[in-house]
């Protein structure tokens, strides 16, 4: 739409709603002046009904003052006294109406002439006066009634009261008059002589309303008139009088009834006529309210489009500058919006771009420099060497992760980030993401508490990658901004359970250097931290706490900050999660017969507060001593199992002196004691790593009930069969345009023993396809010439149309988006491999397509190595990955033993006290990876289980965890260790 067009229809639209607004006032003016009119002659009709009563009531003061002049009675003369008190009451209520109109100040000043003469006329009365003609006539009806009915006529004149309403007026005021002159005649019994016949006559003149009763007492009257002896009684007049003046005033309240029911009528139509202008001009006046809000609004809007689109002109490109010159012509709205729709997604999409674009370039040396660092680590290196690549590694997973915060946060911005629904064990869960960084807590000697409540379900329903990742955020934090020495504690606690869904709070509380309200603020901010030195000094993207707080909004919580400067951080949340359908209530272990002691130092307390709920839960007795009172305790009166926390009981002969005692000792400590050169493990029962979790303090207590005094103390390694031994006559095309990655893909695939061909583009890829018969492709997604979606497209349609069986083609890609990954899925790719490279995700990618059986047969085995006679030892058999973990149980099976197979390091851990055991092999690395090593062959060695573990390379040992044993790549070899550690 025109944007002039647009702005001239409102206009035109807003003018034609005045009009209509005025015309509904102005309709409304002349139904308020019509209302007004009518109410007014409302209050004139109660202004002549009080006129009226003020007539009766002068009428009945005269007709008493005719009694009293002609009686001279006293009696009289107070019922007279009366009847001007009521007259002089309705005179000031009449004034008192007339006051409030300044119109009717004539008839105010009659008011006050007729007040003057009632005065005058009463003294006259008051001593009898003889002149009683000018009295009750000249002056009662002339000077007072008279000016009264003028003003009636005068009022009934300048308004719409019928005529008729006066006429009556008239005939009852000529009917006062008349009574009051028979009233004195009958009272003093006087004769009356040509004046008074002359005067009667006069009133029966005037009378227009004859009434026969009436006309005969007058008959009677006048014929003994002369005499003044009357043979009409004074009290028949008057009830024939008062009979006469009733009918008078019914005519009247007829008529004037029948008036006023007509103006209520007019005056509630023009009420509700009123009412229907108002309401309608409110609703109209709101309208234009809004149309000019609109108006103005829609003008602002216009200009800023254009102002907009000007402003943005620097900015674009020849074409698009062009482009809005020819939009700002037309003035068309639309064109507008649709413009600047286009320039701000085209933004959004080059940053999408830029992102997976930054990622791939990103990540691509970066997978050359982790996977030559890896494999440099298989060599033979010296201590400083090693510490350099170390040092390479710590980088290079700092740059991933922080790649990694980058990406999540790109995906928390565009709304892309989709919530898991899926049921996980708690206590598993919770207590191996928390351990995996441990580490980091114990290198600067933080003292790291966990407590994961019990009473929790065994198993609830939701996302717990990314809960996990919350905590780790949050804990990563924690570590970063505490001194060392400091406390972190964590703490995951149910609040509320109903039948279907358990309220859970997750808490991170830290004694670190806390923040200011201010730094509170803004800590959520994307990059921001507390200031600028935090930066500077800590390090990090500042998108952690960004990316965590959208997690739990998006779980339906909110992450909520409590911290005062210098005194620490807790950061909490909680989460409505459902219960599984196969949830559980946790069930403590029967541990009722034991008795378990945390050692103290005098006049020191140490944590253990988590530690006394994990052992009172499983039905075990707990309490405190000190190692004084320990130590000087009697061998039968030692507890079952003692707890040492290394961290509050530093002094080595206290610990060697505890360790010695005939009872279980478990040292609390962290993986920094590997380090120490001090004797004390030697002694220790079991060595408990930090942080306390309930898996742990159930496996400690399950010490007392073990046996191991006839389990090996050693740990016998066994070096990994090399892959290059298991997938024999395999050939990989590898399509890669960087020469650093296709000579990492071809280290690591060679290794494999598979043959290796190599590729710089999708072209190249594509010809091969069609020369050579391949097993499996590695196609890298951006490349010159022709990039791997392309060339993927193009083998697919070679095969179809040549009928030839399908390779299977892993992209190989930095892009880490999932969208991209649905992506490269859809257009015909089988799987989807991220770089750097995961050796375990690749050989489960080989396993996938490649059976285990011609697998297997690849294996060297002569067939006559064979186990000791007897009953076939059993093996529990933790490899990483599933195919390698087959393989061993196939190769273990040839040897004659009996194997219990697992791929997943919690299943692996969970299984080990199931049976009996001889022999327990397991992959080093993955425990190495959360510095869990020392853990595992603990609780391995107190299962009365001998350990062998898989390692990378020979000089594992030096790192100070176990001795070590040539490589063994063969069958045989592996049988003749077994029988060396059996």
């Amino acid at each position: 739409m025109n944007i002039k067009n647009n702005q001239n229809s409102s206009r035109l639209f807003i003018v034609i709603v005045v009009i209509a607004l005025f015309a509904l006032l102005y309709q409304s003016y002349l139904s308020y002046m019509k209302y007004e009119e009518n109410r007014r002659v409302v209050d004139t009709l109660v202004l002549l009904n009080k006129i009226d009563m003020v007539l009766d009531d002068i009428a009945q003061e005269r007709s008493s003052s005719a009694v009293y002049m002609g009686t001279n009675h006293k009696g009289d003369l107070d019922k007279l006294k009366q009847d001007r008190k009521v007259v002089d009451e309705g005179l000031e209520d009449v004034l008192e109406l007339l006051s409030h109109n300044s119109n009717t100040l004539k008839y105010q000043l009659t008011i006050e002439d007729i007040t003057h003469t009632l005065l005058y006329t009463r003294n006259r009365v008051n001593v009898l006066s003889m002149d009683y003609a000018h009295t009750l006539f000249d002056n009662y009806a002339s000077k007072v009634a008279t000016p009264l009915i003028e003003m009636v006529n005068s009022i009934i004149t300048s308004s719409s009261i019928p005529n008729s309403y006066f006429e009556l007026f008239n005939i009852q005021e000529n009917l006062y008059a008349e009574n009051s002159f028979i009233t004195f005649l009958l009272s003093g019994q006087k004769e009356m002589n040509a004046q008074d016949l002359s005067i009667w006559e006069h009133f029966l003149d005037e009378d227009i309303l004859p009434n026969e009763a009436l006309n005969y007492l007058r008959g009677e009257i006048f014929i003994t008139s002369s005499t003044g002896d009357y043979g009409v009684s004074l009290k028949d007049w008057d009830s024939v009088y008062r009979q006469k003046n009733s009918t008078i005033t019914k005519m009247e309240h007829t008529i004037i009834s029948t008036f006023k029911n007509g103006i209520d009528e007019i005056l509630s139509n023009l009420k509700y006529q009123m009412l229907k202008y108002l309401l309608a001009s409110m609703a109209l006046f709101i309208i234009i309210v809004i149309l000019l809000v609109l108006y103005k609004k829609g003008v602002k809007n216009s200009r800023l489009l254009i102002d907009t689109l000007s402003d943005l002109e620097s900015d674009l490109n020849a074409q698009q500058r062009a482009e809005i010159k020819e939009v700002l012509k037309t003035n068309d709205t639309i064109a507008i919006y649709r413009f600047l729709v286009n320039a701000i997604k085209e933004p959004s999409r080059a940053k999408d771009h830029f992102l997976a674009n930054m990622s791939h370039e990103i990540r691509t040396p970066l997978n050359g420099i982790i996977g030559f660092t890896n494999i440099l680590k298989g060599t033979e290196l010296e201590e400083d060497q090693k510490e350099f690549l170390s040092i390479i590694e710590e980088s290079s997973n700092n740059l991933i992760a922080i790649v990694d915060d980058i990406l999540d946060f790109s995906k928390v911005a565009s709304g892309k980030i989709e919530i898991e629904d899926i049921a996980f064990n708690v206590m598993e869960k919770f207590e191996a993401s928390i351990d995996s960084y441990a580490a980091k807590a114990s290198q600067k000697n933080i003292d790291l508490t966990l407590m994961i409540d019990p009473n929790l379900p065994t198993e609830l329903v939701g996302d717990a990658t990314k809960i996990s990742q919350v905590i780790i955020n949050l804990l990563s934090n924690a570590v970063k901004f505490t001194d060392e020495g400091g406390k972190i504690d964590i703490r995951i606690e149910q609040i509320v359970e109903s039948h279907n869904v358990v309220t859970v709070k997750f808490s991170i509380k830290d004694s670190g250097i806390g923040m200011t309200p201010i730094q509170q603020e803004k800590v959520f901010d994307a990059f921001s931290q507390a200031d600028a030195s935090t930066s500077r000094k800590f390090g990090g993207t500042g998108l952690g706490l960004t990316i965590s707080k959208k997690f739990v909004s998006l779980m339906g919580g909110a992450l909520v900050l409590e911290s005062k400067e210098g005194e620490g951080t807790t950061f909490f949340f909680s989460l409505d999660l459902e219960k599984s359908s196969t949830a559980t209530q946790r069930e403590g272990l029967n541990f009722i017969h034991l008795n378990a002691v945390y050692v103290t130092v005098p006049n020191r307390e140490g944590m253990h507060e988590n530690l006394q709920r994990y052992i009172e839960f499983n039905g075990a007795n707990f309490r405190t001593e000190s190692y004084v009172d320990i130590l000087a305790m009697h061998p039968s009166e030692l507890p079952d199992i003692i707890f040492i926390d290394h961290h509050y009981i530093k002094d080595e002969e206290i610990i060697s002196a505890l360790a010695h005692l005939e009872t279980k000792t478990i040292l609390i400590s962290t993986a920094e004691i590997e380090k120490c050169n001090c004797n004390i493990k030697e002694n220790i029962s079991k060595v408990l790593y930090k942080p306390v979790n309930f898996s742990k303090v159930v496996r400690s207590l399950k010490l007392v009930h073990k046996n191991t005094d006839d389990v090996s103390g050693d740990i016998t390694e066994v070096d990994d069969i090399r892959s290059n031994r298991v997938f024999t006559d395999i050939s990989a095309l590898v399509v890669e345009d960087n020469g650093i990655n296709q000579k990492l893909l071809k280290n690591i695939l060679t290794n494999f023993d598979i043959t290796v061909t190599l590729a710089n583009n999708g072209l190249e890829a594509l010809n091969l396809r069609k020369e050579n018969r391949y097993d499996i492709i590695f196609m890298d997604i951006q490349m010159p010439v022709m990039d791997g979606v392309e060339s993927t497209q193009k083998i697919l349609e070679y095969e179809s149309s040549n009928k030839q069986s399908h390779v299977p083609i892993i992209a190989l890609t930095a892009n880490t988006l999932a969208s991209d990954r649905d992506k490269y899925i859809a257009i015909g790719m089988d799987r989807y491999l991220k770089k750097p490279i995961d050796v375990a995700d690749l050989t489960a990618i080989i396993e996938e397509y490649f059976p285990i059986r011609e697998i297997r047969d690849s294996i060297p085995f002569d067939g006559h190595t064979t186990p000791k006679e007897g009953i076939a030892p059993r093996i529990i058999l933790y490899k990483e990955t599933d195919l390698t973990a087959k393989i061993y149980t196939a190769v273990l099976n040839n040897l004659g033993y009996t194997v219990d197979m697992y791929s997943s390091m919690d299943t692996f851990l969970d299984n080990i006290d199931k049976r009996s055991y001889k022999f327990g092999l397991f992959d080093i690395q993955p425990f190495k990876r959360i510095n869990s090593e020392n853990f595992v062959v603990d609780l391995i060695r107190e299962s009365g289980i001998t350990p062998i573990a898989f390692v990378e390379h020979e000089k594992e040992s030096e790192r100070g965890y176990c001795e070590t044993l040539k490589s063994v790549g063969h069958a045989n070899e592996i049988s003749e260790k077994l029988r060396n550690c059996g």
